[in-house]
């Protein structure tokens, strides 16, 4: 890990954080049908990841937001339900909406300086959290209805893990088709890269994501 990546590592962690508080409240029971829904109903929500993320102009991020959701199970993830009702009757959050919110808040952020950027910030928002709501669809799975006690190294374990099975193969097919694009949204993500990048355009994008997670959450 070179100089950089410690220093885009630190400035992602509030993020990080805001994230997986989400996951510490009691979980919401699950029906069959939501944990396993059909070929049709992964198709239907594949369709709607696909209208509600972000629209952005340059075609080689648009590519990589459809290889990412090419994976099944993070188009299930991504409509499980996290969190749980609350007393004043609000339901559970659905990871689409929180994602979507992300997504229109980054883009917005008034440190982004070029339209590039702005995309870039939308895109990271967007799937920033996907390691996270795929491990609580793990963890339902597994038939834990309220969070399992585990070390934060066991955590964070489990994350990266996540967000290596995820993340990986599509930022690749971003860097092949654009290197400068997939090194730079990489290094915002936390992914080790070996492609050359802008640190202060990085930590701009980057304190997009930190803001627009804290309004979310």
């Amino acid at each position: 890990m070179n100089a950089n990546t410690s220093l885009l590592s630190t400035a992602s962690q509030p993020a990080v954080l805001a994230v997986s508080v989400a996951h510490t409240r009691p979980s919401v029971r699950y029906t069959s049908s939501q944990l396993h829904p059909s070929a049709t109903e992964i198709d239907r929500c594949r369709h709607d990841i696909h209208a509600r993320m972000p629209q952005v102009a340059i075609g080689a991020l648009h590519q990589f937001l459809y290889d990412l959701f090419a994976e099944d199970d993070l188009v299930k993830a991504y409509f499980l339900h996290v969190g749980a009702a609350t007393e004043a009757g609000h339901a559970p959050t659905m990871p689409l909406d929180l994602s979507e919110r992300a997504a229109d808040r980054a883009g917005q952020y008034g440190g982004l300086m070029h339209r590039h950027e702005r995309e870039l910030a939308a895109v990271a928002a967007f799937v920033q959290s996907c390691c996270y709501y795929w491990c609580a669809r793990q963890q339902a799975l597994g038939g834990h209805l309220v969070p399992v006690a585990v070390s934060p190294r066991t955590y964070r374990s489990r994350i990266a893990v996540a967000q290596r099975e995820l993340l990986q193969e599509p930022l690749r097919q971003l860097r092949r088709s654009h290197p400068e694009l997939g090194s730079t949204l990489a290094q915002v993500l936390g992914m080790n890269c070996d492609g050359d990048v802008d640190p202060q355009q990085v930590a701009r994008i980057q304190a997009a994501l930190g803001t627009a997670q804290m309004q979310v959450h």
